[in-house]
């Protein structure tokens, strides 16, 4: 026994059905949440690089779109370029009223719903028109001319600049849109628009926790962003870490990237924190509660390993101290109740060995007279050969063998081929007796006669034979076949005592049965079933107590008697 292995598998099999259990529903929470947060940044992903995109860049197109019908008005272009009054081909309406006839034009072909002011400027400052559906303005110089500045700074490309702080009194977008002749910019269409509905449309796709939608250009100088705060400002490094998700991809408007920032919702990341801790916390619990369970439940297995080293060393009086009432108790008290036995055994082994030297003392005295008749029954035929009667001296003989084998003390176990000698021994003697009304067959296979089989069981049963089932028979030729035949695959040796005498009826059959299963050789069997009974009773006790005697019989047909032994070698 080593307590240290058994402690182990005790400890590994406790952390195994407390941990794991937990660690895998751990898993599952982990994989989850994993799954969850990876969903919703391809989902954002999509969102933002597919459907936000394409509608910023269509609100872009027409933005562009609306700017660039100044060019569909040649004459407005030469009025811009070279200062001149701005007439239609009628030339029947002045300068102002024809501008604003064009700019309603405009207006109402724009795919834009949200535009709240257009006018055009030249590049000295003058203001050739203007068109307002609600509000009418005034323009002060410092407004046009850093209207003129914006453009010139972005070298006189289309630029959409997003104020909080308008004249409009509202946030909006404007839109600057350079006019070239013949490629030299003369002046600037300035569209300004409602910053509310592009908003709305921006935002409804920022549906995450904390997040930040923003439009920037090259140089991180941000033309939109979800917080106004921001706008106007270069945008610092993305956040980085586990928590934030950073997307961004260009548009089609030149050197402008749409940007997406939001963070991990803060109940995903609980319930991952949650899961490691619980994983943590289990696997700390495990071992703790594991370990003390281990010690606590083979603590009193080693002290009864050290109670049993006591007795194998001759402390019979060594036991152990039961604490508990449990399964551990009741083995407690088990193994005190096994060293009680063993003590009481080995002191009644002790006393039976005294007894057994008397014994045999008493038995070497009782031998003298059969030793007597032993060698006046070799004396007798001795005289019966000088004086030449053979039929004596076979039967002296005979009678000496059988009397030598049951005098031979040295083991229970003899081999088939000893049992059968004396088994024919006896038949000599039975074949004189009943001169030509007894014959026998010995049948026994080369194979099985070094098998051993306990000593004195074939001889009862062929004189039970005789004397009840031949000898009051009708028959007037009574035989006695003796047979064996052995399964070495059951590992079982057979021998069959058989006789063609009077038989048993079904009920006498079924009583001698019955009697063998008792412990009482004694019953309404009659004497017949003694021999049997005794037979039977010493194969059990020997060879153990699936093994036995076995009768089959019908009445005026005969008889079987059948030993069933262990297969064993002989010695």
């Amino acid at each position: 026994m080593k307590p240290k292995r058994i402690q182990m598998k005790i400890f590994l099999a406790m952390l195994l059905s407390t941990a794991l259990p937990l660690s895998i529903t751990s898993g599952i929470i982990l994989f989850q949440v994993s799954q969850t947060i990876k969903d919703d940044r391809d989902f954002a992903r999509i969102r933002v690089e597919e459907d936000l995109k394409d509608r910023i860049d269509e609100y872009a197109r027409n933005l562009n779109e609306t700017a660039y019908q100044i060019y569909s008005n040649p004459g407005l272009i030469r009025s811009i370029a070279l200062n001149e009054p701005f007439l239609t081909d009628s030339r029947t309406y002045d300068t102002v009223k024809d501008i604003r006839e064009f700019f309603l034009t405009v207006y109402n072909q724009s795919r834009l719903t949200d535009i709240i002011g257009m006018y055009i400027l030249r590049n000295d400052g003058e203001e050739l028109g203007s068109f307002y559906p609600m509000l009418y303005p005034h323009l002060e110089p410092d407004y046009v001319r850093s209207l003129l500045q914006t453009a010139e700074d972005k070298r006189y490309q289309p630029t959409t600049v997003l104020r909080y702080d308008s004249i409009y009194k509202e946030p909006i977008i404007q839109y600057l849109f350079p006019v070239r002749s013949l490629g030299k910019p003369v002046g600037l269409l300035v569209i300004d628009i409602k910053e509310q509905n592009f908003r709305s449309l921006v935002e409804r796709y920022n549906g995450f926790y904390k997040g930040h939608i923003a439009i920037t250009d090259n140089e991180r100088f941000v033309l939109y962003h979800t917080l106004p705060s921001l706008t106007g400002k270069v945008l610092d490094a993305q956040s980085s870490g586990s928590r934030v998700v950073n997307m961004s991809v260009p548009l089609e408007s030149k050197n402008l990237t749409l940007r997406y920032a939001y963070e991990i919702d803060p109940k995903l990341l609980l319930y991952r924190t949650l899961a490691f801790i619980a994983v943590g916390v289990s696997v700390l619990l495990a071992l703790v509660i594991s370990l003390f369970l281990s010690f606590d439940i083979t603590k009193p297995i080693v002290n009864m390993h050290r109670k049993m080293t006591r007795i194998q060393i001759g402390d019979y009086d060594a036991r152990v101290e039961v604490q508990t009432q449990d399964e551990i108790g009741f083995l407690g008290n088990q193994f005190n109740r096994m060293a009680e036995t063993i003590k009481q055994m080995i002191d009644h082994d002790l006393k039976l060995r005294l007894m057994n030297q008397e014994s045999q003392i008493m038995a070497l005295q009782a031998q003298i007279s059969p030793h007597f008749l032993f060698n006046t029954l070799q004396m007798m035929s001795g005289i019966a050969d000088v004086n030449r009667v053979p039929d004596l001296k076979l039967i002296c003989q005979s009678l000496s063998n059988m009397y030598r084998y049951n005098m031979s003390l040295a083991s229970e176990w003899v081999t088939v081929k000893e049992e059968t000698m004396h088994v024919r021994n006896y038949l000599v003697i039975i074949g004189k007796r009943y001169t030509g009304r007894i014959y026998s067959r010995l049948e026994i296979a080369p194979e099985i006669r070094d098998y051993a089989i306990p000593k004195l069981i074939l001889q009862p049963l062929v004189e039970n034979a005789i004397e009840h089932g031949i000898h009051p028979s009708a028959n007037s030729r009574g035989l006695i076949r003796i047979s064996g035949r052995a399964d070495k695959e059951a590992g079982i040796l057979r021998l069959y005592v058989a006789d063609n005498g009077n038989g048993m009826t079904d009920e006498k059959l079924a009583a001698v049965n019955e009697l063998l299963k008792s412990n009482d050789s004694r019953g309404s069997a009659g004497k017949m079933s003694i021999g049997l009974h005794n037979v039977n009773k010493r194969i059990g006790l020997i060879c153990g107590g699936t093994f036995g005697v076995t009768i089959l019989s019908r009445a005026a047909k005969g008889t079987i008697v059948i030993c069933k032994l262990p297969l064993k070698e002989g010695g």
